[in-house]
């Protein structure tokens, strides 16, 4: 997708192929270099057109969060449900069910740290 943006210098740039933005060598002319995708050569931009390149990068950036945040809320959503439920099973299991469980995940440690080094124990 482009994203074509009208610098104040007048250049013409496709903000969607940004790489880097790089202060000049010489600071003290508050130049800078940018650098885009499948571009040759950096271009050199001024201040002027520095304050609007940062200004549409931040805006991209906010948006780029916004839809990733949007696109995980179901998935956080289904995963605090399955996390609900199992909390809700563990609170009606029995004496007897959970003692049987305690045994079982004791065995597994010990054929887990049965299998490995002294060094290399997961649970001793």
């Amino acid at each position: 997708m482009n994203a074509i943006a009208k610098l104040p210098s007048g250049k013409m740039l496709d903000i969607s192929r940004f790489v880097a933005l790089v202060p000049s060598e010489d600071i003290s002319q508050k130049k800078y270099e940018l650098i885009l995708e499948g571009y040759p050569h950096a271009i050199s931009l001024e201040e002027k057109d520095i304050e609007v390149v940062t200004k549409i990068l931040n805006q991209r950036q906010n948006r780029d969060i916004s839809i990733s945040q949007q696109k995980e809320l179901p998935n956080k959503d289904k995963a605090l449900e399955v996390i609900q439920n199992r909390m809700n099973r563990n609170k009606k299991m029995s004496d007897d069910e959970s003692l049987q469980r305690e045994e079982f995940f004791n065995e597994f440690k010990q054929i887990i740290d049965r299998e490995r080094t002294s060094e290399q124990k997961l649970y001793e």
